[in-house]
């Protein structure tokens, strides 16, 4: 096998271990080690070490059908880890925070995840014991409906705010290049921060493509659109996000690189800017770097 179908081979696979600096950008999760995030059950026959930005680490490794994962980076992480056996998945996080001088009390507090495939759909369940901590349920199968071949759903509840997401989305093979194009809705009861309002409902439209530049280097760029249904007087009416990303693979090692905001633009506009490294602007947002074996 010439050297270049070899590396072909090796980049195509490299898309089923990258990281969430590339879901970010694309959309998805679905064939992806970030996936066991959402879905621990999904971890199964992973073997794969990764570093995120230098903070965190965590290693997933298969042995004997039964899938195990550590983590690590926390100041108050005292045992964050991963079981899955091909049909169940279990994450476990165990947090010891010893407080502040005169302030808050020291406290132990649990994350705990659960997955499982239920009728042809995957499911998975997240909850914290910390006050106030995060509930998520999710749960994604396939659609075969118009432009879409996958249904999400994802219900988010905390002490502030209560949120479901509704989303479709379907993923097509374009030669070189990998589009996806999502739509759906959200009903939040809070979404202060960007439209202003304490309740919403939106209409979403998401899509990205994801294409090989080189042997060893993909392009990949987002686009989101949220639109407020119920605007207050003066409100806003839509929210709007672009993204991109890069994606190295080098054999069993990968660097996924989220650009920071404008980049893209700020390299199209003035590329030798960047060439000469006269630019001022970060380049990458966050980066994480992955071995497979």
């Amino acid at each position: 096998m010439k050297l270049r179908n070899i590396l072909m081979a090796v980049a195509t696979m490299g898309v089923m271990f990258a990281s969430a600096d590339r879901t970010g950008v694309v959309g998805y999760t679905a064939g992806d080690y970030d996936d066991m995030n959402k879905y621990p059950h999904n971890a199964s026959g992973q073997n794969l070490a990764f570093v995120n930005e230098g903070e965190s680490f965590e290693t997933v490794w298969t042995d004997a059908g039964t899938t195990w994962g550590f983590a690590g980076g926390g100041n108050e992480s005292l045992v964050d880890m991963l079981w899955a056996n091909g049909t169940f998945g279990l994450s476990l996080g165990v947090n010891m925070d010893s407080g502040t001088a005169g302030g808050d009390d020291a406290e132990t507090t649990m994350d705990i995840g659960v997955g499982m495939n239920v009728a042809g759909y995957d499911v998975g369940f997240h909850m914290g014991t910390a006050e106030g901590a995060d509930m998520n349920l999710w749960a994604r199968g396939a659609l075969g409906f118009w432009a879409f071949d996958t249904m999400e759903f994802n219900y988010m509840s905390n002490d502030d705010v209560a949120h479901i997401d509704v989303n479709m989305y379907g993923v097509k093979e374009w030669g070189a290049a990998t589009g996806m194009f999502a739509m759906g809705f959200e009903s939040t009861d809070k979404y202060t921060a960007v439209f202003g309002d304490d309740a919403a409902t939106l209409l979403t439209t998401g899509m990205s493509v994801e294409s090989t530049l080189t042997d060893w280097c993909d392009l990949r760029i987002g686009y989101d659109r949220k639109f407020n249904f119920a605007a207050e007087d003066g409100g806003t009416e839509s929210w709007e996000a672009f993204h991109a990303g890069v994606g190295f693979n080098l054999g069993s090692v990968q660097l996924d690189m989220t650009l920071s905001d404008g980049t893209l633009g700020n390299m199209m506009s003035n590329p030798l800017n960047y060439i000469s490294g006269y630019n001022s602007d970060a380049l990458t947002g966050s980066w994480t770097l992955s071995y497979t074996w």
